[in-house]
């Protein structure tokens, strides 16, 4: 941002707010494959409810599996009125998920394909989930935003943006152009997942 000659005296909490602001707003340009995420939880005994990863982007659960065995996404009100058509289901409800059948036993995996959110950057040895060939697009929208903040430097700002928006367009060119499945290196064999927009939601 100094290179860029602002005249504004910018605090390191202002630069880091830009910062993971346009980390955001990277994330939120194109369904990137690097949001999607696998985690393993275990079950407990007679206990149906488990807490989201820490990292859950609200809408984005895409499967669960227990055991190996495939659960089927379905609305909190089918799920408590038993109104659905697959045998083995979850449900969302706040910030957690709830499984059926409840598990019998103790210490059976739960594998959990979701869409991360970025988290925000607080200390300075933090990493960004955004990977590295965004980084220049992020500081262009960072410096976008504080070139806005300056008197008479909207035009460099929107020149900024401008750039950024090509660098992540080819990003999102490329990742079109290789093709596959997103992001789950080969863990996601969910025909739900693969099909998702074709599909019932119970």
């Amino acid at each position: 941002m100094s290179a860029a000659k602002t005249t504004g005296f910018w605090s390191e909490v202002d630069k880091k707010r830009w910062i993971n602001k346009s980390i955001i707003r990277a994330c939120n340009f194109a369904k990137w494959n690097f949001l999607n995420h696998h985690s393993t939880q275990l079950t407990e005994k007679d206990i149906e409810a488990y807490f989201n990863p820490f990292d859950y982007k609200p809408g984005g659960m895409m499967f669960i599996k227990v055991d190996g065995q495939e659960h089927a996404k379905t609305s909190v009100e089918n799920y408590q009125s038993g109104n659905h058509v697959w045998e083995r289901v979850f449900c969302i409800l706040g910030d957690q998920y709830l499984i059926k059948p409840t598990p019998l036993e103790d210490s059976k995996l739960i594998d959990i394909y979701y869409r991360r959110r970025p988290i925000p950057l607080v200390n300075d040895t933090d990493e960004p989930i955004t990977p590295e060939e965004m980084e220049e697009a992020i500081i262009k929208l960072a410096l976008g935003i504080c070139l806005k903040k300056e008197p008479n430097r909207s035009s460099d700002a929107d020149k900024q943006i401008l750039e950024a928006t090509a660098i992540l367009q080819q990003i999102k060119d490329r990742q079109d152009e290789e093709g596959g499945e997103a992001g789950f290196t080969g863990q996601a064999t969910s025909s739900r997942f693969l099909y998702k927009n074709s599909n019932p939601q119970d």
